[in-house]
């Protein structure tokens, strides 16, 4: 029938002459099973009993066979055939000992049924094969195996647990009957069939049971254990005891001035009459104190860098620190190379400090930046970074930075898409800073009262941001007269020059802020109020556009400057109420994080200048860069153009 299956051919289909031949010769022989008999009693009386289980395979079946030894109290013994059971060996091809172990787990299924059915006492149960492969699966674990062998190992052992399998020879075997088969005179014929193994009619001690030659282990099919070993970089305990970098720089700087005073005193003893050692940090601690975390950070990232280093060879092709061409300086810390060694910068803008990607160091100090920065953003962050450190993978940094911090997560919901519309003309002609600019109002703030009984009063803000440069100017006005907002127009001008065209909102697009903010909506809603602001701004000069009504996106610019203010004064205020000259000191600080955020995209390239921002158009350089050297005691003819133009503005 396994054959049948094998062959593409239909139910009505001829079988082929070989199979038929074999069908054949097989039918014809069949009368012959009649002369067959079986007895109707297969033990003896008042005996004990014992079940013998035979296990045995080959290429086309593989089978199992159970003898009853009785033996009474003469000494008499007796063995019948109980079962058998056999099965074909299946399609998908076996080595001999998968089929043998098959076999097997027949076995264990035959004798358990047979013993529930018989509802006997017996014994002893025994099993036999010819295999010492699968004798030596049977003796170990199943987990020691693979999959196939274990799972079936398994199984053989449930069902034949306490029992013993023991090794017989393989023309002793009647199993081997049934994997192989015989014609029906060979079965009619057959002792071995009808009563077992001759020996299994002596005393126990007389049985031929052999001991089975040993294995190779590659033949037993051991389960390999693959271990993966992956070397993590350990992180110096010191930086995941403290969340803060400020207090983790204290406790530092804390640490290294007791050593210096433990070993100042181990030379010499201080006077009795000596001032006490101040609580306060020195500057000169405190920089150690750095310089020492930064070299411990490297060392847990850069350890095989700095060892190259500090033998005088190359740095290996494969760190990803090669291409920033690194060094170690005087204090032992790796600092980038790059080509601005003769830039007139300070040494830390230079040859910044190398900080691993995600170090527990690099995180304190970019949330510590970030915190000091009135909750900056990724690339002002990241900028105000690299004048002083240099973090691989620094953009990541700066957005995770900001990504995980909880105040600008909260204040920073997901908005609505807009479609982007076409840039005004204003917007794409050169021109100097605040030549245009636009203006808007936001607020109301709430000032720290006088005193408790006191109503808290209100402030506004008056943003003036200009087109070509993106920079802002900040006015805290006290109320929404018209005089407050022509006084903060007057000092506008006389700080940053008088502009040509000035661009606000209509009146109209603020009905929707009517409830809220009905002070505002009065302002511009008022015919007067307009015609004293635009005689004003005739009388200097200038010329008032008003957006369309009920069009607030075309102010777009001024929006999205007044969002980043009002970000950054929440986040670094909260729910706190301040003074009108600690708010107006605040709102300078904010100017200046505003104008110091860079216009274009910043590069991983250590060669890279400073970035670009709205503070060069107006000072020259970022109003967050450190100050350049004093050029007024210096000869004119040592210095350079660069040099010249600084000193102009020094001893301006």
């Amino acid at each position: 029938m396994q054959q049948l299956w094998l062959l593409p051919i239909e139910w009505d289909d001829p079988v082929p002459k070989n199979i038929r031949v074999n069908w054949e010769k097989y039918h014809n022989e069949l009368p012959k099973i009649t002369a067959h008999r079986v007895s109707r009693y297969a033990f003896l009386p008042c005996s004990t009993m014992q079940l013998h289980t035979f296990a045995d395979a080959s290429e086309l079946a593989y089978g199992a066979c159970t003898y009853a030894r009785c033996q009474d109290e003469q000494g008499n013994v007796k063995i019948e055939l109980l079962a058998a059971k056999s099965r074909v060996a299946p399609l998908k091809r076996l080595i001999i000992a998968r089929l043998e172990l098959c076999a097997a787990v027949l076995a264990a299924h035959l004798h358990d049924r047979v013993k529930r059915a018989l509802d006997i006492d017996v014994s002893a149960s025994i099993f036999w094969s010819d295999s010492a492969i699968v004798l030596q699966w049977l003796q170990s674990s199943p987990n020691t195996w693979q999959t196939f062998v274990g799972n079936r190992v398994s199984e053989v052992q449930h069902f034949t647990r306490g029992y013993q399998w023991k090794h017989v020879a393989g023309i002793e075997n009647p199993a081997d009957l049934v994997s192989r088969g015989m014609s029906v005179d060979e079965f009619l014929a057959s002792t071995l069939w009808k009563e077992g193994p001759h020996w299994l009619l002596l005393p126990d001690r007389e049985w031929t049971s052999s001991n089975p030659p040993s294995v190779a282990e590659e033949i037993l099919e051991v389960r390999h254990i693959v271990a993966t070993v992956q070397s993590v970089s350990s992180v110096n305990a010191l930086f995941l005891r403290w969340s803060s970098y400020t207090r983790l720089l204290h406790v530092t700087g804390y640490c290294l001035r007791f050593l210096l005073n433990a070993h100042a005193k181990a030379r010499t003893q201080p006077p009795p009459n000596a001032e006490p050692v101040a609580k306060s940090l020195s500057v000169e601690i405190l920089t150690k104190a750095k310089l020492t975390l930064i070299r411990l950070a490297q060392q847990d990232a850069f350890s095989p860098e700095i060892k190259e280093l500090e033998r005088g060879k190359p740095i290996s092709k494969r760190s990803h620190v090669r291409q920033m061409s690194p060094f170690l300086d005087q204090e032992k810390v790796m600092r980038v190379g790059g080509r601005l060694k003769l830039a007139q910068l300070p040494y830390q803008m230079k040859h910044p400090a190398l900080l691993p990607s995600f170090h527990p160091l690099s995180r304190l100090i970019a949330m510590n930046y970030h915190e000091k920065m009135l909750h900056a953003g990724g690339r002002l962050l990241l900028s105000a970074m690299r004048e002083e450190f240099w973090p691989l993978h620094g953009r990541r940094l700066a957005r995770s930075t900001v990504r995980k911090c909880f105040r600008c997560a909260r204040l920073n919901p997901v908005p609505a898409h807009q479609h982007i519309g076409q840039l005004p003309v204003h917007r794409i002609i050169p021109s100097r800073p605040f030549s245009i600019v636009g203006v808007d109002y936001a607020g109301p703030l709430y000032l720290k009262p006088i005193h408790k009984r006191a109503a808290s009063a209100k402030a506004y803000i008056c943003l003036f941001v200009c087109f070509a440069t993106k920079a802002v100017h900040i006015e805290l006005v006290s109320d929404l007269s018209t005089q407050a907002f022509l006084c903060a127009l007057r000092r506008f001008i006389a700080r940053r020059g008088r502009p040509a065209r000035i661009h606000s909102d209509n009146g109209k697009n603020f009905e929707g802020a009517k409830n809220e903010l009905p002070e505002l909506f009065a302002m511009l809603q008022n015919s007067e109020v307009n015609e004293q602001i635009a005689s004003t701004c005739a009388d200097e000069g200038i010329t008032r556009h008003l957006v369309p009504p009920k069009a607030p996106h075309f102010g777009g610019l001024w929006e999205a400057a007044v969002k980043v203010a009002k970000k950054h004064l929440h986040r670094q205020l909260g729910p706190s109420r301040l003074s009108f000259e600690d708010v107006s000191t605040v709102f300078t600080q904010i100017e200046a994080l505003m104008n110091s955020r860079p216009l274009l995209p910043m590069l991983d390239d250590p060669d890279e200048l400073a970035a670009l921002t709205p503070a060069h158009f107006l000072i020259g350089t970022s109003m967050l860069a450190l100050p350049d050297p004093d050029h007024r005691n210096i000869p004119v003819n040592r210095l350079d153009h660069y040099q010249k133009l600084q000193l102009h503005v020094q001893k301006f």
